[in-house]
C-alpha cells in the first residue's frame, strides 16, 4: 500500500535561489515547520530532523542541485514503513521557479498510521512548508535586490 501526497507552489525566485534556502539544513529552525535538521544536502548523507513532537532520521537519497532534493526514512525495514519525501524544482518561461512537494509513504504499517498523515496533510503541513518557504526565499531576493539598488 502506498500514500502519496502533493502540493505544489509558484516562488518568484530561480530555482537556485530557491534551492539556497531548501539546502540549507541548519536554518529550518528560523522559518520552516522542521524545527531542527543536521546533515547535509548531499547523497547518502543522514538527516536528524525534529518535527514537532518527534525526531527521526532520513537519509538523502536524491541531491540534484537547483533541480530535485529527496530524503526518505524506514521503520525497521522499507517492508514496514517507508516515507519518502521529495522537492522537485521547475525552471519556469519566466525565471520563477514552481516546487512540487511530494510525501509518500509505503509498507505494511502505512494503514494504522493513514489517518495521522492524511490529517498533517489536510491541516496544511506541507502547505504550511510551502508557503514558508515561499516567504524566505522572496524576503532574501527583496534584500538582495534592495542592496543592490534595484529597488
Amino acid at each position: 500500500m502506498s500514500i502519496v501526497f502533493a502540493t505544489t507552489i509558484d516562488i518568484d525566485a530561480t530555482p537556485e535561489q530557491v534551492w539556497e534556502v531548501l539546502s540549507d539544513f541548519p536554518a529550518y529552525g528560523e522559518w520552516s515547520n522542521f524545527s531542527r535538521v543536521t546533515g547535509s544536502p548531499a547523497l547518502g548523507s543522514k538527516l536528524k530532523m525534529r518535527m514537532p513532537g518527534f525526531w527521526f532520521t532520513s537519509t538523502v537519497t536524491q541531491a540534484t542541485p537547483h533541480e530535485e532534493l529527496r530524503w526518505s526514512a524506514k521503520l525497521f525495514t522499507a517492508g514496514l514503513f517507508l516515507g519518502e519525501h521529495d522537492f522537485t524544482l521547475i525552471r519556469k518561461a519566466d525565471g520563477t521557479t514552481n516546487v512540487v512537494n511530494t510525501e509518500t509513504f509505503s509498507g505494511s504499517l502505512t494503514r494504522p498510521f493513514e489517518g495521522l498523515f492524511a490529517r498533517n496533510h489536510n491541516e496544511g503541513g506541507y502547505a504550511t512548508f510551502n508557503r514558508a518557504l515561499k516567504s524566505r526565499v522572496e524576503g532574501r531576493t527583496a534584500r538582495s535586490l534592495q542592496l543592490a539598488g534595484n529597488v
